[in-house]
């Protein structure tokens, strides 16, 4: 009786120093209702039944240390490319703009009024009233501005295509002189007159 007390409280000690290495004892948690918070430790003894002694069960290292710890590790790692990529993609788009803005042509427009410009181009004096209104409302007299709809329409009359110009002048693109030879020719032709031009503008808002 005194050797088997002896190892019960042996056993005892075995259970609250988990990390002692003692041959020939081995634990496992206990699943049923009524063993929670004790160990079920087997012992080389004479008899199979194991011996319950009650103590706090051992942690799960795996599941509550590092499990944790490697997915904040990963989450870490994640928020990292993520912002690496964002700040690669804003050197891009920043590279890309200036890029763009590297290769806008340097246009120089004709000196002068605007009157000097529908002078210059023919247009008579008394036309000048209708020209104004027309092209103001087509360009707002911007000789480089293209259509913000995208439909390729060009210069201080919109021509569509930019093209139609060339015949008044290989500097169509930026000479606003070249622009109002090709749309005082536009407006005769298809309106008759600027009158007719200006008319048929106020109606349908385009020309």
């Amino acid at each position: 009786m005194r050797n088997i007390s002896q190892l019960v409280a042996s056993a005892m000690l075995l259970a609250t120093q988990v990390n002692n290495p003692l041959v020939g004892v081995t634990a496992s948690a206990n699943a049923s209702s009524d063993a929670v918070g004790k160990y079920e430790v087997s012992l080389k003894t004479n008899t199979s039944s194991p011996v319950l002694i009650a103590g706090a069960k051992k942690p799960d290292y795996e599941a509550q240390v590092l499990a944790p710890l490697h997915a904040a590790q990963a989450d870490a790692a994640r928020k990292q490319a993520e912002a690496e990529a964002a700040t690669a993609s804003a050197a891009a788009a920043a590279a890309q703009a200036k890029a763009q803005l590297a290769s806008v042509r340097v246009v120089t427009l004709t000196p002068g009024s605007h009157t000097d410009w529908m002078r210059e181009a023919g247009i008579a004096e008394s036309d000048f009233g209708y020209v104004d209104y027309i092209i103001d409302h087509e360009s707002g007299w911007g000789v480089t501005k293209y259509n913000y709809g995208g439909s390729g329409a060009y210069g201080l009359g919109q021509a569509l295509p930019a093209t139609k110009m060339a015949a008044f002048g290989s500097d169509y693109m930026s000479n606003p002189v070249t622009q109002l030879k090709w749309a005082n020719a536009y407006a005769i032709s298809r309106y008759g007159s600027w009158a007719g031009a200006y008319s048929y503008w106020t109606n349908h808002h385009v020309w």
